[in-house]
């Protein structure tokens, strides 16, 4: 009987260093995170999406960008191209693909919102949010944007957390030559308001 004792004891003991082995390995994730799709690999603006350029990987909740893509929602991506260059590791999410040869008809293109030009932003500005823009104390309107990239100081896209410093915007050259003309002939300085996601 004493004997049994030990060897319940020991097995007990072994399956409670298995599974906080298991929980320091796989578990804390499973449970903490979600599956979300990722770029495998640089993708350039216009390449049609196959499986291995992408990947699965588990984020925290609060750091999914609106519309990321799940490993089950794989199929939206697959055999459509990219409206953008995708940088490797970024969230996948429908607004990042067309129907091949939509793309060249489309008025909307990326475009760059530097660092220098904003006054004020949401340190929370994630791809995929919507924003509009104003003069430094918003009494001029500028438009209304989706975001399509987000990056730091060493052009590194920011997910997580990061200091933003720049960022790239969705929309039609005419209206971005009217930000840039506001830039360069008033010498003004943007109000960055975000407007969450659609």
């Amino acid at each position: 009987m004493k004997r049994m004792k030990q060897i319940v004891g020991i097995l007990l003991i072994l399956a409670a260093v298995a599974a906080l082995v298991y929980w320091e390995t796989d578990g804390r994730s499973r449970i903490t995170t979600v599956k979300i799709l990722v770029a495998n690999e640089n993708i350039a603006k216009g390449a049609i999406i196959t499986a291995p350029m992408l990947s699965v990987v588990g984020a925290m909740p609060e750091t999914v960008v609106e519309g990321a893509l799940t490993p089950a929602e794989a199929g939206r991506a697959y055999g459509k191209a990219a409206v953008q260059d995708i940088a490797k590791n970024q969230q996948i999410s429908g607004s990042l693909f067309c129907e091949p040869g939509e793309q060249e008809i489309s008025k909307l293109s990326p475009f760059l919102i530097k660092g220098e030009w904003i006054d004020s932003r949401s340190s929370s500005l994630r791809q995929g949010d919507s924003i509009s823009i104003y003069n430094r104390d918003g009494s001029r309107h500028l438009g209304n944007f989706k975001v399509v990239f987000v990056q730091d100081v060493a052009d590194n896209e920011i997910t997580e957390w990061g200091i933003v410093d720049h960022l790239e915007i969705l929309t039609e050259v005419s209206e971005y030559r009217k930000i840039v003309r506001f830039i360069d002939e008033e010498q003004g300085k943007l109000l960055i308001v975000q407007r969450g996601s659609e």
